[in-house]
């Protein structure tokens, strides 16, 4: 009498814990923004591991044998356009076939490059890949952040259906937060449409776009300006009266810092990377619409 008691007692006991502990969904994503985005709608039912980790520039990283070795064992990757996937991705498929590839950028309206073009390529599984030419910082975007967790949203429910509920219900609260925080930096920004801002890497044209602000950037494609060239841009930031220059820490401030040499300017640092991405928004929105003169 007392095992069948403590039979049932066990029972109910295991029926009481969620079926995702001790099995969460492993999720690989390219930069710490998307692990913030896909723990948002996941909650505990993921695990989620970021390749390009804080410090590390996403436009030169290779990943590491034991990056490889864990992504062998994943169940999901969530990809965001940037250039190293290119390359990873087949070598993703040979050595993990079951691995579910989902590109989180998708129908995310890209600004390109001048005098560029949209060149790009569908894969097997139907999705669109750029070649280049486009911003790749979607993540740094209030409305892209919206598409990119409604895909992850679609991701995880497709390889996950016991848990949609869950996703919806967690997706529905990012997106209530990412509504009230557009209100915010609309706000912030009234009065500054059209004015510009300089920065050394372009990482944050998709919050210039949507708030009507000029992003000016240094660096031209992953080089930094030839003298002439530099001539031009301290003589245009002093007429428009530019009296901060933003710049990443994955990045030397060495040219950013004789720029504001010259035009008696501020050199401030706001993380394109960073994981903590509602804060970090925020923090860069406030920095960036100070720098917008």
């Amino acid at each position: 009498m007392i095992k069948k008691i403590a039979s049932v007692f066990l029972g109910l006991l295991i029926l009481s814990f969620p079926a995702s502990v001790g099995a969460e969904i492993s999720v690989f994503v390219s930069v710490p923004p998307q692990k913030y985005f896909t723990e948002q709608v996941g909650g505990e039912r993921v695990r989620v591991s970021v390749l390009v980790e804080k410090g590390q520039d996403p436009h030169t990283f290779e990943p590491l044998p034991a990056q490889m070795a864990a992504l062998s064992r994943a169940k999901l990757y969530l990809s965001i356009g940037l250039p190293f996937e290119r390359s990873l991705l087949p070598r993703l498929r040979k050595i993990n076939p079951g691995l579910r590839v989902f590109p989180a950028d998708r129908g995310v309206e890209k600004i390109m490059g001048k005098d560029e073009e949209h060149h790009g390529h569908t894969d097997e599984h139907g999705h669109d890949h750029d070649h280049g030419g486009s911003d790749p910082h979607v993540w740094n975007g209030v409305r892209e952040a919206g598409i990119i967790a409604e895909n992850i949203l679609a991701a995880l429910t497709d390889l996950d259906p016991a848990g949609a509920e869950h996703y919806v219900r967690n997706y529905r609260n990012f997106k209530a937060r990412l509504d009230k925080l557009d209100s915010e930096l609309r706000e912030l920004f009234r009065g500054k449409e059209g004015t510009a801002f300089l920065v050394f890497h372009p990482a944050w044209g998709y919050l210039a776009r949507e708030y009507g602000l000029d992003e000016v950037a240094i660096e031209s494609e992953g080089k930094e300006p030839k003298a002439s060239d530099l001539a031009a841009l301290i003589s245009s930031a002093k007429e428009r009266g530019i009296k901060s220059i933003l710049i990443s820490p994955q990045f030397s401030r060495r040219t950013a810092e004789i720029i504001a040499g010259n035009i008696g300017a501020n050199v401030e640092t706001v993380d394109p990377l960073a994981e903590e991405w509602e804060e970090n928004i925020r923090a860069a929105a406030h920095t960036i619409a100070a720098a917008a003169k």
